[in-house]
Parts: C-alpha cells; structure tokens; sequence
C-alpha cells in the first residue's frame, strides 16, 4: 500500500549539507556507549539554546526525541554524529535565512514522559521546531500543532506527488493538511529460527505471496493461521524433548516455543487477521470485529491450550528473558521490521542465543492476507518561528540510510532492496555474521498493509486505549477466561470511554 522516500531526500541533502557544531552548545551532552541498545536515557537531555534564537552568528534549530525511536544508545550516538556533521557543513556553507549557518541542537526525551514534557514546553512558548520521528500513536494529541509541510517542501524542490496518495492523505490531519513528512515503514512479516526448523526437520515458511507450505508428510497446504498453529506445536518442546502435538507433553516445563507475538498489543495482534476498528462506521459505537475476535482466541489458545506461545511468566522466564524471539528459543514469530533494533542486547557482537533466521510471509486468514505497517513520520510544530530552515535540517536528517535503518525502519521511495542490502544488512552483520535474510518479503508485505491503521484514533483515545489494554493484558496472564466475556468487557468499557468528554 505504501511506497517509500530515501532518494529524494538524498539529493536534497546538497542543499541542506549540515553537521556539528563549532559553535560550543549546539547539541545534546556526550551520547552514551552503543552497547546496551535496550537502555532509555533516565532523563532529558537537554539540548540548549531556545529555538528560533541567534547563538554566536548561527540560527537556533532544535530537534525533539522522544516520542517514537531514537532513545538508546547506539540510535543517540548516531544522532548526535548526525547533529555534528549538519552542523560542521553548515559552518561551511551557511544555508539558513539571512545567509547564517544553522545550528541543530537536539533534545531527547524518555518515550514514557514525552508526550507531556512537549505539550509542556509547546504551551510555555519554549516547543522545539523538528518532531520525530514519530508513528500515528505518538501524534495522537497534537492535533492542529503541526505545520504544513507541502509549501516547505515544494520551497525546497521536494515534489510529493511521487508518494502514495493514499500514504499523504492517511498523514494528512482532520482538515486534509499534510502535517508530517512520509519518513520510513515498519512492514510485518514472519519471523523465524532457521535452526530450530532444522532441529525439527520442517521446512521453512513460503517466503513468496502463493507459495504453499509443505508438512511433514509431503503434503502441500495453504500458508494460514491454522498452519502457523499447527507448525508452532511441532516447534514447542518440553525438557523431555516431546513437542506439544504429542501425547504426555508436559507444558510445565517447555524449553521452546513455536510461536510469539513479539512487543504487540490488542489491535496490532488483531490487526494480523484482518484490518479492523474498535470504532463503528459511526464513529460513535464500540465495536469488536469478529475476525479480530478469531486473532484474540487464537492467541489466548496458543497460550493456555496450546502451549505453542509463552504465558507472561515464561516470557520474562530466565530461558526467554522478556525478549523471547531473540532469545532463540522460539521458532516463530510475528514483528515489524522494527523489531531489529532488538534482536541483541550488543549490537557490535555477535549473538550468542539466536543465530540464523530469515523471515517469510504473513499467514492468511479467510483466504486474505494481512500484514499490519507501522509508519513514522517527522514534523514541524507550528509554532516554530523557522519552519523554513527547520525543513532544511529535517531533509538531512531524513538523507541519512543509516539512521532509518537503526531505527528499524525503510524510506518510503527508492530502491528499497539496495537500502536493506546496504544499510540493514550492514547493521546487523556483526551480530548475525553470515546469516542471509530475503528482505524482498518485507517489500512484498507492504502491499497488505490493512485499510486502517491498528493505532487509527477514536473518541476519548488515551482513556479507551488504557481500558481496552487492560483487559488484553489479562490474556497471558489468566487461564480460563471467558472469551466471550472478554469481548463485552471491551466494548463495554470502550461505549462509556465514547460516551465521556476527555
């Protein structure tokens, strides 16, 4: 559904050639080590100077971390280096108005406080002029903040008519402005260990739209949901070396799983069987898909019936220590491409629980396939007195592959396939050395983004968003619910939330 945009952003970083800052306090304060990419700041970093002021002969750029990728260490380094080379080009060759160098000055922020720690600093007058990058969720509540960004780009030679439309118009506010600028997709796919499938002597998952999935018994089957369950049993193991399809399987004592849903939540696991809203037509009426109601019970079974997925306990088990993907105990997964950024607790070493996987299709569900897409973006508050030159630094930062690619992420335009090969391969060599991924399966999925976004909003968003959380978080937690229940606790809960003025 969405295409991408990493080329023309290339070209005009000739117009935009920034980075560091001669010009002491330009920036955040020293980045932390690369390693331990997992680990938030602990607090703000604060980024100096007020935007829009004029600090030693250069013009105040500040640019907001926070509210989506950009916290750890290794994306912090990157940043910062980013912020340096912008900064040290301008220095050369001033492009900002008047003919005076920009200063990029950056300020990140933990993704937990952000949210309010911005709209605190956009109502004292003291906001930042760059956001990002940012998905649809961490937009939610800044509606009519942000800046248009068709004049800014059409000032800087940036034709948008070579992206989706589709793509701009789910972008686009509630009065059809485009106030965030198209920056990198997260595509779904399936995730899996190329080791525990040889283990088990399976074949791998079709990588190719239409390809079938050959069983143990030579038979050839569509690539569905009910597949993935059945393969996921034949990939759960207990101590005594019996998978979860067998007779005496012991679930107490697993020491793999075939099957997680990695870092989700209620509408995106849904959102894996088809596309889908709490919110009816009206806009108006709390509703509950049925095929989201299948993806919800086929969870909750793969956990407390199945036992091809970890309950709550066994993820943050010492055997899949709250990450259990990369922990190299589980065969299959369902992730986004952000994912990556994760897959090591050192991105500069190689792993020691995972080593050789590759990813394959989404499963269908009812003869379709669904493949949920996160999408970031980076924009410009309104209230930035330089939108302007805050576009010129935003159009270097977006320039930058290897920033898009550590934050997991693909631009929306250009040769995708050479972006992986060249950017996201790079970043994960030393982790996975020699291990091969066929990333034209996540360029293949991004054709089956669902119609509507998994993080869409809807009336009184943060309260019914808590709400219906709460009662998906009971799932991995609780044996024996009542699914039906389950359902009517969250449409119940998500009427009175559309009922009630936030």
């Amino acid at each position: 559904m969405f295409r991408r945009g990493f080329t023309q952003f290339a070209a005009l970083a000739s117009v935009a050639a920034l980075a560091v800052s001669a010009c002491g306090g330009a920036g955040a304060t020293t980045a932390p080590s690369a390693a331990g990419a997992s680990t938030a700041p602990s607090a703000i970093i604060t980024a100096g100077p007020k935007s829009g002021t004029i600090v030693n002969g250069h013009i105040v750029i500040r640019w907001y971390v926070g509210l989506g990728s950009g916290t750890n260490p290794q994306q912090i380094a990157l940043q910062q280096s980013i912020v340096n080379d912008f900064n040290a080009a301008q220095d050369k060759t001033p492009t900002g108005k008047g003919g005076m160098p920009i200063m990029l000055s950056m300020e990140i922020v933990q993704n937990t406080t952000a949210t309010d720690i911005l709209k605190t600093e956009l109502a004292s007058g003291n906001g930042p002029d760059i956001v990002g990058p940012v998905g649809v969720k961490g937009r939610l509540g800044f509606e009519g903040l942000w800046a248009d960004i068709t004049p800014l780009a059409k000032t800087n030679g940036l034709d948008l008519t070579k992206y989706d439309p589709n793509l701009l118009k789910q972008l686009s506010n509630s009065a059809g402005v485009l106030d965030g600028f198209p920056y990198a997709v997260y595509p779904s796919f399936i995730f899996f260990n190329k080791d525990l499938f040889d283990e088990a002597k399976l074949a791998y998952p079709p990588q190719k739209v239409g390809d079938k999935y050959k069983m143990p018994d030579g038979t050839m089957v569509d690539w569905t949901w009910d597949t993935v369950k059945t393969v996921a049993k034949l990939l759960s193991v207990d101590k005594n070396g019996k998978d979860a399809s067998q007779a005496g399987f012991d679930p107490a004592n697993q020491t793999q799983f075939g099957f997680e849903f990695q870092y989700t939540e209620g509408r995106r696991l849904a959102s894996d069987f088809a596309s889908g809203s709490f919110v009816a037509a009206d806009g108006k009426t709390a509703a509950f898909p049925d095929p989201w109601k299948a993806a919800w019970t086929w969870y909750y079974n793969g956990i407390w019936t199945d036992h091809f997925i970890a309950n709550d306990t066994e993820r943050n088990s010492t055997l899949l220590g709250g990450n259990p993907t990369a922990s190299g105990h589980v065969g299959m997964a369902a992730v986004l491409q952000w994912y990556t950024c994760c897959l090591s607790p050192d991105p500069l070493k190689a792993n020691t629980g995972l080593k050789k996987w590759d990813i394959a299709i989404q499963p269908s569900y009812n003869g379709v396939i669904t493949a949920p897409m996160d999408l970031d973006v980076f924009s410009i508050t309104k209230s930035s007195g330089d939108q302007q030159d805050a576009f010129t630094a935003l159009a270097y930062i977006a320039s930058r592959g290897e920033l898009a690619a550590n934050y997991g992420g693909v631009p929306l335009l250009g040769d995708q396939l050479t972006f992986y090969h060249k950017y996201v391969d790079a970043l994960l060599a030393p982790q996975f050395p020699g291990n091969v991924v066929n990333w034209q399966v996540a360029i293949d999925m991004e054709k089956y983004a669902p119609a509507i976004h998994h993080e869409a909003g809807f009336p009184n968003y943060i309260k019914g968003m808590s709400d219906y959380t709460k009662v998906f978080s009971t799932l991995p937690t609780t044996p024996g619910l009542d699914m039906n229940k389950v359902f009517t606790d969250v449409t119940t809960a998500l009427q009175t939330d559309f009922n009630t003025t936030p």
